[in-house]
């Protein structure tokens, strides 16, 4: 199974070090077909700090929280 920061690499296709909502609908969207509004609830989940971006550090504690 994939780490956290590959899968954050992964889902980071701007490489700009964070995951931006587009970004997050577009992976989900590859995995299986989500609605904007599921992705953007589960992006607002994530997004800790509410700056409209996802951390790796935000990424790495929801993946952590997970297993």
């Amino acid at each position: 199974m994939a780490n956290a920061k590959q899968i954050f690499d992964e889902i980071d296709t701007d490489t700009d070090g964070y995951i931006s909502c587009a970004e997050l609908k577009a992976h989900l969207d590859n995995k299986r077909s989500v609605s904007d509004s599921a992705a953007s609830r589960y992006f607002n989940l994530l997004d800790k700090d509410d700056d409209d971006q996802i951390s790796f550090a935000e990424f790495e504690q929801s993946h952590l929280s997970r297993n």
